[in-house]
């Protein structure tokens, strides 16, 4: 019975995978029962709601500690809010936040970057945030393009790109297309970038399919060696997203990528993972290291997968100090 229980648990997880990330926008999630059809992908069932959400994340702003703006640019696919801050002649520095945690999670690290770069940290379309999706979900394809419009309408012809999470393979995504214009490529604890999730994420799983503070908690504690770094502000903002919103993941689209495509990433590449990481471990390091030709690999110790809260000095001064 000892060893059957994790066969289960690893089954379990897989059919939770196959509800929750299979659906492409088609299965509505317990707690979403009596959102409209006709919405887009991520929007809230009232104005109640989308009020109660844009409260916590104008409250979490309150926790940037450097001076900073909020823009709205054009895309195809809908207007796209951006948190801006750093000198007006640094290098684009574009920062793409993890599943329904929106640009205010970069509050432990806007500082640092906006030292040297012009901070760029997009609300991504079909997640959490200020954007307003207009159109049906986005295919790969279309995330390339909704992209490309933020930097046509920014006028970025180089940039400096970070993603964490979800906003990491999206990162190496826009990194292997042609005539990409990544000039360096910081990936904090991607997903999906170097292999399939496992069963170690289930609490987050759980989550997204039953919000509630007690899962929420369960899931701070599997992703994070120190929830208690998680400012209260965020964590609230992360929930009320969770439990009230509609951002449906779609892993099916992000599949991990082939050795042909990292060996297309040409551009200096600096990867995170940590020691108690949910995302990445010592396979995903093996792969970096072996196709990706300019990469430098940092495993970050005491760090889980939210590791700009975990080790946000760390972060912090390795990312400076590769991108500088």
């Amino acid at each position: 019975m000892q060893h059957a229980f994790p066969a289960v648990r690893k089954l379990i997880f897989g059919f939770s995978l196959l509800v929750l990330f299979t659906s492409c926008g088609s299965i509505v999630l317990p707690h979403q029962k009596k959102r409209p059809d006709f919405l887009p992908e991520y929007l809230f069932k009232s104005n109640k709601q989308k009020q109660k959400y844009l409260k916590a994340y104008n409250k979490t702003l309150t926790l940037f500690d450097v001076p900073y703006e909020e823009i709205d640019v054009q895309t195809r696919f809908g207007p796209t809010h951006i948190i801006v801050a750093g000198p007006k002649d640094g290098q684009p520095l574009v920062l793409l936040h993890g599943m329904d945690a929106s640009s205010t999670m970069w509050y432990p690290n806007l500082k640092a970057f906006a030292k040297t770069h012009r901070v760029y940290a997009v609300d991504y379309i079909m997640d959490a945030g200020k954007s307003v999706l207009k159109t049906a979900p986005l295919n790969n394809d279309q995330v390339v393009l909704y992209y490309n419009d933020i930097f046509d309408q920014l006028k970025l012809k180089s940039v400096d790109l970070l993603g964490t999470s979800r906003g990491g393979w999206i990162a190496a995504y826009l990194a292997i297309q042609p005539n990409t214009k990544v000039r360096r490529l910081v990936l904090l604890s991607p997903a999906q970038v170097f292999g399939m999730v496992d069963f170690k994420i289930f609490p987050a799983v759980w989550f997204k399919m039953f919000p509630s503070r007690k899962s929420l908690a369960r899931t701070m504690e599997a992703f994070a060696t120190h929830p208690e770094n998680v400012h209260p502000y965020f964590r609230n903002q992360f929930y009320i997203a969770s439990k009230y919103g509609d951002s449906r993941p779609q892993i099916t689209k992000m599949m991990p990528f082939s050795k042909e495509e990292l060996e297309k990433l040409s551009m200096p590449v600096l990867f995170f993972w940590g020691d108690h990481d949910c995302m990445n471990s010592e396979k995903s390091a093996e792969k970096a290291k072996e196709y990706i030709k300019n990469v430098q690999i940092l495993k970050v110790e005491d760090s889980g997968h939210f590791m700009n809260t975990d080790q946000p000095q760390c972060v912090n001064e390795e990312v400076v100090k590769f991108l500088n």
